[in-house]
């Protein structure tokens, strides 16, 4: 009977850790494509409509007011009412809600089926890794990239810039860094251990070479630092993280030149988002730096929704809806498509967030989507499930 039970426990482990991993590693190939769409059907959301059916059929699709990520199924339902008003004024894009009904689904899984962390302590090192290697291929010219459109060859990328298997460096780098404070909860694993993966995420981080996620990084790196070893004396391990920090800093500048060299031309972005909030300004491309069109797109792209949300009232207390699919803001999707009242409740349910992570996800999501990748919710939900599960490990 015991060797029976064994047996059992370790096939439902094999298969926890199997779907986990292709979750969160395997690269991003359509399998069913969408007319339309540059993304398809695939593979974690056939996982996923296996884990809603595996939820019904074991009678744990349930949700219960204390769980992980119930603020978010809250938020569901108010992006759903925001999508409703909005479709009296605006076409809307309904195929968001299937993205978020899988983060349901899975919020749902993790609370009912509580997944192993060694397991998902296991699949965030072989995501370092893993990701590593293709990195130093594809620096090497030997590997290309793998995006919604496909596999590009090292011949033909759109972007010089390393993918490792995700689908863009934004992706990688924010799942790094992300991964990084996660495996710091680890207790089992030694200082060493975690010093060298640490190393890993912020090579992957800066190798990139996306500005909005290493600047968020640094600070909130260096705040969980300070909030957690400066104040207990633990000078010696902050000294030892910092230089080399600072080492993995330099020989990367070095690999990405002028990735950091700060130019005067940045005071104009203040200017430019002056004009963008109060005025309803488009900056004008001709008369700017090419340092600055990233940017600048981005503003021409956000004018669009933001004239949406401020069309009347209504639509500024209860937001447009999803009238676009890529917002290219986390922020601004949550406060042009749920209005302010979706983003107040959004603040109100981040007020308990540790305040390091706060910072990273709240920078970053000025300039990226965070809500729209996949990967990234899976990563963010991998860190608060863990940080669940030794609060209450701690408190019994």
């Amino acid at each position: 009977m015991n060797n029976l039970f064994k047996k059992n426990y370790s096939y439902n482990y094999l298969i926890e850790f199997f779907i986990l991993f292709i979750l969160l590693i395997f690269p991003k190939f359509n399998i069913i494509s969408l007319k339309g769409y540059h993304q398809g059907i695939r593979i974690e959301d056939l996982i996923i409509i296996y884990i809603a059916f595996f939820l019904i059929l074991s009678n744990s699709f349930e949700i219960k007011k204390n769980d992980l990520g119930f603020y978010f199924i809250i938020y569901f339902f108010i992006l759903l009412i925001s999508i409703i008003h909005g479709s009296f004024y605006f076409d809307q894009k309904w195929i968001i809600l299937p993205r978020y009904l899988e983060y349901v689904v899975l919020l749902i899984y993790f609370n009912r089926h509580n997944p192993n962390l060694d397991s998902i302590f296991t699949i965030l090192r072989l995501y370092l890794i893993l990701n590593l290697f293709a990195v130093v291929l594809q620096q090497f010219g030997l590997f290309g990239e793998i995006s919604s459109l496909g596999y590009e060859s090292p011949a033909n990328l759109t972007d010089d810039r390393p993918t490792g298997l995700t689908g863009g460096p934004w992706e990688l780098s924010n799942c790094s860094a992300i991964i990084f404070f996660t495996l710091l909860l680890d207790k089992k694993k030694s200082l060493t251990s975690k010093y060298i993966y640490s190393i890993v995420a912020i090579y992957l981080i800066f190798v990139t070479q996306s500005r909005a996620i290493a600047v968020s990084f640094i600070f909130a790196s260096s705040l969980y630092i300070y909030l957690k070893y400066i104040k207990f004396s633990k000078i010696y391990f902050f000294l030892i993280f910092l230089v080399t920090t600072l080492v993995c800093f330099f020989i990367i500048i070095n690999i990405s030149k002028n990735f950091f060299v700060f130019d005067e031309v940045y005071f104009q972005l203040i200017q430019m988002l002056q004009d963008f909030i109060f005025y309803q300004q488009k900056p004008d491309l001709n008369q700017l730096d090419g340092k600055l069109w990233s940017m600048a797109y981005r503003i021409h792209h956000w004018l669009i929704m933001y004239e949406k949300f401020l069309l009347n009232p209504f639509t500024i207390i209860f937001g447009t809806g999803s009238t676009t699919i890529y917002y290219e803001s986390a922020l601004f999707r949550i406060l042009f498509g749920a209005g302010i009242f979706g983003f107040i409740f959004v603040l109100f349910a981040l007020r308990k967030f540790p305040i390091h992570m706060f910072f990273l996800l709240l920078i970053t999501g000025l300039t990226l989507d965070l809500l729209l990748s996949f990967k990234i919710f899976l990563t963010i939900l991998f860190y608060f499930y863990i940080l669940m599960r030794l609060e209450n490990d701690n408190r019994n």
